[in-house]
């Protein structure tokens, strides 16, 4: 078993990373519906007006709810930064957090469809123990 002060760590993003996925899973399964709609309207080549008003009411949720997931992950990049390492842990054991925080972040994924990209950049401080950069990028393709 690894330093006791980095396992403890590992849990407490580990939880973090769980909770964070449960609410984009939660997003996701509001957007799929949304995203089959806007499809099938955008198909029809002479769209009603009736049809242009729902096209736009539903791109109107659909930048809603990407706009809460988008807090979401900010939300996630401050818990993240706010817990620390504790200084008694072993420095071997640290210089491997970002690796390993990379590495859980793709591992534990998001279920926002094929749409969407995850890109985390993690940088900890070695002298302070102190998360100094935590990024989840998410790229939506149109």
């Amino acid at each position: 078993m690894g330093d006791l002060y980095v396992e403890s760590y590992k849990k407490s993003v580990s939880n973090i990373l769980d909770y964070w996925n449960k609410k984009l899973a939660d997003y996701a399964k509001q957007l799929d519906p949304i995203d089959d709609k806007i499809a099938e309207l955008n198909k029809n080549k002479t769209p009603s007006d009736d049809d242009k008003k729902k096209l736009a009411d539903l791109k109107k949720k659909r930048d809603d709810i990407r706009k809460q997931i988008d807090n979401a992950s900010n939300s996630l990049n401050v818990n993240l930064k706010i817990i620390e390492v504790d200084q008694r842990a072993k420095k071997e054991e640290v210089m491997k957090l970002p690796d390993w925080m990379e590495k859980i972040i793709k591992d534990k994924g998001v279920p926002l469809g094929n749409d969407v990209t995850v890109v985390p950049d993690v940088d900890i401080d070695f002298k302070t123990f102190k998360l100094k950069k935590c990024v989840i990028v998410l790229k939506w393709k149109f």
